[in-house]
């Protein structure tokens, strides 16, 4: 049987994609196409994809495409060319699948045509006349995402309402329709691998990081949600629903909505991180007790909002923060509240244990103590229960001693955690003994 080879687009959308694919078909179904060939020679379209699939390594600047297609194959050989002109497509990923009839059909060979180093062709035998679901995957750059959180706190700002979005920018050449999107969100060990490929070995490497890359996007998940996939130690979301991504947009989608989520308010003195402000904090928690934790969240800003009425929003406080594994907490700094405050002195100072020496004919002191105590006074000016934390920061060879409990939270801070009524006034007292000089213990 005479063959004759067709182009046909990669896509049946408002325009042609860039890459396009190379069907030889038999002369008998040639002539059903005749009045598409009649209006511009050999050029017919091919069934859109039916799926497509897209899982971003946003870390390495790799996306794995997943395509699938239903098409019908004559018996004997069949051509079917890949092109991939002016995207970012690395043409040594390209595979060709079959998910249907596939005990029918082979790929016998791929070769790259003489005359373009931007296409190559498949040859594949069928048993019989027989359609088929095929699958071409690839790996691609300039793919990536970013995630953002928005809070709409309630009127006491004991709970919010929190909507999640991811933004993925598409700057591949290609373009995607009613793709669904996953991510790839936590450590991933494939990173430093695929980073340091160099060398004579690259090709090699990379084709063993794309095999493990594809085997832990093989599972496949068609719910309406996000879900995550525990996958060593990252993890695979996939947002709710299709959307399509033109090449050179960037689009945000929705991942997921979660009502009252409650919050924390903690109003928090440590010097170290705010500065000598005392800073209001908005705190939850990605667990259960949170109506979270389901899944680590991806790494992203994180922005709270209150209703100021007249359909406005103000604007309260963000923080950018990092992938946030499963029971971690997330602080907002929402700033300076007038319905507080904090006031610190201190109380005396003094010297003690002095320990002389001598120099010739001169005494000089070579050892001492300081012995310095200190008050804090909290108030509480607001109608609502509030939490205050406190760190007290010191530096040196220390004691610290305090009536009021308190926690040691590293090597020089102790914390006081003080749930404070609506109204209510404290004091903390607490003494420090630095020891200087000779007087610093041997450690």
């Amino acid at each position: 049987m005479i063959l004759h080879c067709v182009t046909v687009s990669g896509t049946q959308t408002k325009g042609l994609t860039m890459r396009t694919i190379r069907w030889c078909l038999p002369a008998l179904l040639l002539f059903a196409l005749a009045p598409v060939l009649n209006a511009k020679e050999e050029l017919v379209t091919l069934p859109k994809r039916d799926t497509v699939q897209l899982t971003i390594y946003n870390s390495v600047d790799l996306t794995l495409v997943r395509e699938t297609r239903e098409l019908t194959f004559k018996k004997g050989n069949n051509r079917l060319q890949f092109s991939w002109a002016n995207t970012l497509i690395d043409p040594t990923s390209v595979e060709f699948g079959t998910l249907s009839n596939a005990d029918k059909l082979e790929v016998l060979d791929t070769s790259y045509p003489a005359e373009s180093n931007q296409m190559l062709i498949w040859t594949i035998n069928a048993e019989e006349a027989v359609s088929a679901k095929v699958e071409i995957s690839y790996f691609t750059s300039g793919i990536s995402w970013a995630a953002e959180y928005h809070g709409m706190l309630s009127t006491d700002e004991s709970s919010m309402r929190m909507t999640a979005f991811v933004s993925v920018s598409n700057n591949s050449g290609e373009e995607y329709e009613d793709a669904k999107v996953r991510l790839i969100v936590g450590s991933i060990n494939l990173v430093e691998e695929i980073s340091a490929l160099a060398g004579g070995q690259r090709q090699e490497r990379m084709k063993e990081a794309y095999g493990k890359m594809r085997a832990a996007d093989s599972a496949r998940n068609d719910k309406k949600e996000i879900v995550k996939e525990g996958l060593s130690e990252y993890y695979i979301y996939t947002i709710e629903g299709t959307e399509t991504i033109p090449n050179r947009w960037s689009k945000r989608l929705e991942s997921f909505v979660q009502d009252s989520v409650p919050l924390r308010t903690v109003y928090t003195w440590d010097p170290a991180k705010y500065g000598s402000a005392l800073i209001k904090l908005l705190v939850f928690k990605n667990d259960e007790a949170h109506k979270l934790g389901r899944e680590p969240l991806p790494a992203g800003t994180v922005r709270l909002y209150r209703d100021a009425g007249g359909n406005r929003l103000s604007f309260v406080g963000a923080v950018y923060t990092d992938y946030i594994p499963k029971n971690d907490e997330v602080k907002v700094n929402a700033g300076f509240d007038p319905e507080v405050q904090l006031k610190m002195k201190r109380v005396s100072f003094k010297k003690e244990n002095l320990t002389f020496s001598w120099s010739g004919n001169r005494q000089y002191i070579k050892g001492w103590d300081t012995v310095e105590d200190f008050e804090i006074e909290v108030k509480n000016f607001r109608k609502r229960a509030v939490e205050f934390e406190i760190n007290v920061i010191m530096s040196g060879d220390f004691d610290f001693d305090s009536e009021t409990a308190n926690t040691k939270i590293d090597f020089r801070t102790q914390r006081f955690t003080l749930p404070m009524k609506a109204g209510e006034s404290r004091k903390i007292e607490y003494s420090v003994r630095t020891r200087n000089g000779s007087n610093i213990r041997n450690k």
